[in-house]
């Protein structure tokens, strides 16, 4: 537990001990009487042995003994009033009752006699027969004292009812009549502390005790405000004083017992304990301090014989059900703690401690879905604390929901800024999220309050590489301990730490000597695979994919890359699709392979048996919760390829009633009903869903593209005027115009009302679609010009530097897009297109050493981070012209074997066979190179790709 089970005796006492109003318990002790038991008879043994009882804590023997006084003594009206005071403090309000009407009938001060006769009322919750009983004062009474404690007593009776403002005019009332009464000024506390005005209840509180240091109401109370703040010392001091004032005071020493549980005082604890439960042996509040007591020392069976014969009241304690289900846990009765824990939190939904306890029951039971709904709701309710947003945070990131493992990590960092470990979890969310800075900078913090924390270094490491600080990689790799050196992570890190290098053997053998020391790692897997790709030694690579995906069939690079690799086209796809297919059928349930693999199928014109895959026992189960909405739509898509529309409408409609608010599942059935002729019917359920998300952009498109088609241009613009004119709808819908323009192809008029729209609330969206629509219409220089003066108004919009950077190099003005892609990569260390095409134009500086060395070092980050056709074509191309032919040739051949489609791409194919003559394989040269230039159009190298396939038929 990150917090204790409450101990608030206050609400559930009989009398005395707090000011939590509930009905039948609510100040029964207000009215102490002073002076009770003065002027006994002379040969009183009886009183003697009563009052020697008392203050050794038996009060069942004190009231035997004030019995036997009043037996011998029937006209004492002393005697009555102590037995009663007795009575009451065991909780018998009849006999309290019953003798404090006789001492008024045989002359007992009728102030005091009065306010101990109101006192039986409270004690038993009869605030109604109290106020039938004992009406408000007259303006003029003939005794105020008396009419003073009876306006006390209503206004205790009025605030036990709820009657705020009628409690307040009786306490107004008594004030006027008596101020100096105790009992007044504990009425006037009572109401302060009704209405929140606690410093007001204090304060009554205070002038009581200042007229009597040992008034017993008064230090209760005054011990009891101390508690609520926390000030456990000074609380003792005052429950330790009331109890000097009278021993035997169970309140009191119940009070006593729950502050010294606070310090772990157990010792004392237990004595306060023993004494109440030694009078009082069925005392609710007794019997639940004893149980928490023994929780301290986990005696769960300890806890549930005390809990036991409270079971009634149990729920009158704000923890009794928690402690409960505590209990039953350490018992291992599992079904009854699950029981007690909800019942806890059905009452207390907004208690971080009772979610957590459902949640982990719903964790070990493997329902890891039900225990984040648990937790989502608690935190939505603002009741989350640190330790339950980190155990909602670490249940997202092993469902791989990255970005809100983030959420709720970043959340539980706020509320324990503090914890090295949240701080550390938080780090590695975020790196799975791919947010390199914010992943340093959880990692940095997380290192700042605990410098040995295991893995963080790693992970600085890694935020690192993808920075391209390759130095810094090496810096933090250093600072690990010998041991932590020798991690898989660590291994993994200086093998990948070589890649990026690219310095492919010392790699390898890196990555080989974490397998060997780990032979189960996929990681060193994965980065073997990453060298024989390179390498161009595809079964390897395969194997490599393979074999992780044996031991991890949800490894998402792992499947990634043979995705890639099955592509329609692509040189070993088939070889690549029976990967895929083996490690499906080895693992039938997984959705994320199950999902690729039926891609894979579709896109090799097998849309039936990616339907049939996908409705297969395995995942037939997981058309619930999270991650259904997918699979519904990936059936939907498999039934439609395969001409099977009413079965594609059947899943999308499933879809949509998982979750009414998918946007793909929406757009998905739209399209089927359109398909099906019902336009009007996909319009509408449009409609539907922009209603509950207006500002969602793929539905004002869906709706607007769906008007243009069924009724025309005009239709579509006054659907999208409409839109834009709706409350919530914007910033999207300021495109929207625009965007249908560009749809029904009138680029110009698109242009025109994008930059109206700019005008109006201007957006780096709003910008780049209008120099897109301005470049389609033919203006490119209108379209360049437009860029840059959005740009010279928001110089950070890398989308927009980008897009201009474009231009730049088709205009041939390579100085100046050079120049914005040095700012651009500045801002973005970790953007593949951008440090590929700044290391495309660096690379074109012949003769500039520099120049080139920094062309290979950011093409090389370029392919480390992203290691597709184009990352390669750059980094090869800069090594073979760089005089690193033979480091090229696998790289270029990568490139051209993935852009031949219908035929060769003549530009990539010039390229590899330029290396490949470096390194003397002109033959190779020869049959990569003709063929692709035969009927080859124009491209830039056009000119020195003739020339070198005229060199190699001329030297064959």
């Amino acid at each position: 537990m990150s917090r204790p089970i409450s101990t608030p005796v206050a609400s559930t006492l009989a009398a005395g001990g707090g000011w939590r109003r509930a009905r039948g318990a609510i100040l029964a002790g207000a009215m102490l009487l002073s002076g009770a038991g003065a002027a006994l008879p002379a040969n009183a043994a009886a009183p003697e042995r009563a009052r020697e009882a008392a203050a050794r804590g038996d009060l069942r023997a004190a009231q035997l003994e004030w019995r036997n006084a009043v037996r011998d003594d029937p006209g004492s009206a002393a005697a009555r009033v102590s037995l009663a005071l007795t009575s009451l403090e065991l909780g018998d309000g009849e006999v309290a009752e019953r003798e404090a009407r006789a001492a008024l009938d045989r002359g007992y001060d009728p102030v005091r006699g009065t306010a101990l006769l109101m006192r039986t009322y409270l004690a038993t919750g009869r605030f109604d027969e109290l106020l039938r009983d004992f009406p408000a004062p007259g303006p003029a009474p003939a005794n105020p004292a008396v009419a003073g404690q009876v306006a006390a007593g209503r206004a205790f009776a009025l605030l036990g009812t709820n009657q705020a403002e009628p409690a307040r005019e009786a306490t107004e009332a008594a004030l006027r009549l008596a101020p100096e009464a105790e009992e007044v000024q504990l009425a006037a506390a009572a109401l302060a502390m009704a209405t929140g005005d606690r410093a007001g209840a204090e304060a009554a509180v205070d002038r009581v005790l200042a007229r009597d240091p040992a008034s017993l109401e008064g230090l209760l109370r005054k011990g009891s405000l101390q508690f609520e703040r926390r000030e456990l010392r000074p609380a003792l001091e005052s429950f330790s004083g009331a109890l000097a004032a009278a021993p035997s005071n169970v309140v009191a020493r119940l009070r006593r017992a729950e502050v010294l549980l606070q310090l772990n005082d157990l010792a004392r604890t237990k004595e306060d304990l023993d004494a109440v439960l030694a009078v009082m042996p069925n005392s609710p509040p007794g019997l639940y301090l004893r149980a928490v007591l023994l929780a301290r020392t986990q005696d769960w069976a300890g806890v549930d014989t005390a809990l036991q014969p409270i079971g009634a009241v149990l729920g009158n304690f704000p923890d009794g059900f928690l402690l409960l289900a505590f209990a039953k846990r350490g018992l291992g009765q599992t079904a009854q703690a699950e029981d007690a824990a909800r019942r806890h939190l059905a009452r207390h939904p907004e208690d971080p401690r009772g979610a957590r306890f459902v949640a982990g029951i719903e964790i070990d039971a493997n329902r890891p879905e039900e225990a984040m709904a648990i937790l989502s709701r608690l935190a939505e309710r603002g009741g989350a604390d640190a330790e339950s947003m980190d155990l909602l945070g670490r249940l997202y990131s092993r469902a791989g929901r990255t970005q809100e493992a983030v959420t709720a990590l970043t959340r539980a960092a706020e509320l324990a800024p503090g914890d090295a470990g949240v701080l550390g979890r938080l780090a590695a969310a975020r790196m799975a999220a791919g947010d390199t800075a914010g992943t340093a900078a959880a990692a940095e913090g997380a290192l700042q309050r605990d410098p040995n924390r295991p893995g963080v270094r790693e992970m600085l490491a890694f935020t690192a590489l993808q920075r391209g600080d390759l130095p810094g990689v090496e810096a933090e790799l250093a600072r690990l301990d010998p041991a932590a050196r020798r991690s898989e992570v660590a291994g993994v890190l200086q093998g990948t730490l070589h890649l990026a290098r690219f310095e492919l053997q010392p790699a390898k053998a890196a990555f080989a000597t974490v397998l060997r020391d780990y032979p189960g790692s996929a990681a060193a897997r994965i980065g073997l695979a990453r060298v024989a790709r390179i390498e161009n030694r595809p079964e390897e690579v395969e194997r490599l994919l393979g074999e992780v995906l044996r031991a991890d069939p949800a490894n998402v690079e792992a499947i990634g890359q043979l995705a890639a690799a099955a592509l329609p086209g692509s040189p070993r796809a088939e070889q690549a699709r029976a990967v895929l297919a083996a490690a499906q059928e080895a693992a039938p349930g997984v959705q994320t392979l199950a999902l690729t693999r039926a891609n894979m199928m579709m896109r090799a014109g097998d849309a039936a048996g990616a339907a049939r895959l996908l409705a297969a026992a395995p995942l037939q189960g997981q058309v619930q919760g999270q991650g259904s909405v997918t699979l519904l739509l990936a059936r939907a898509e498999a039934h439609a390829a395969a001409g099977e529309w009413a079965e594609a409408e059947a899943q999308s409609r499933l879809a949509l009633a998982q979750d009414a608010n998918s946007v793909p599942a929406r757009r998905q059935l739209a399209g089927l009903l359109v398909r099906s002729g019902d336009t009007r019917g996909a319009e509408t359920l449009i409609e539907q869903g922009l209603r509950a998300q207006p500002a969602e952009a793929a539905l004002q498109q869906t709706l607007a593209a769906l008007v243009l088609q069924a009724r025309g241009l005009d239709a579509a613009l006054a659907t999208a005027d409409r839109i834009a004119a709706q409350p919530g709808t914007q910033p999207a819908s300021l495109a929207l115009r625009g965007d249908v323009l560009t749809t029904a192809q009138k680029p110009k008029e698109a242009a025109a009302a994008y930059g109206e729209a700019l005008v109006r609330a201007p957006s780096g969206l709003l910008a780049l679609r209008q120099a897109a629509a301005l470049r389609a219409s033919g203006d490119v220089a209108g379209a360049a010009t437009a860029l840059r003066t959005w740009l010279a108004a928001h110089p950070d919009d890398d989308g927009a530097q980008l897009l201009l950077s474009q231009f730049e190099i088709d205009a041939g003005r390579n100085a100046d897009a050079e120049k914005r892609l040095e700012g651009v990569v500045a801002r973005r260390p970790e953007d593949p297109v951008s440090l590929n095409n700044l290391a495309w134009l660096l690379g074109q500086r012949n003769g500039d050493a520099a120049a080139q060395s920094r062309a290979l070092a950011l093409a090389g980050r370029a392919y480390f981070l992203t290691p597709n056709p184009d990352t390669a074509d750059t980094l090869g191309w800069i090594m073979a012209r760089g005089g690193q032919a033979e480091r090229a040739v696998p790289l270029l051949r990568q490139s051209a074997m993935a852009r031949t489609g219908d035929r060769p791409d003549p530009a990539s194919a010039y390229r590899l066979a330029y290396a490949l003559r470096a390194t003397g394989g002109r033959e190779e040269a020869l049959a990569v190179l003709a063929p692709a230039m035969e009927g080859a159009p124009a491209f830039p190298d056009k000119a020195e790709a003739d020339r070198l396939l005229a060199d190699l038929r001329a030297r064959r």
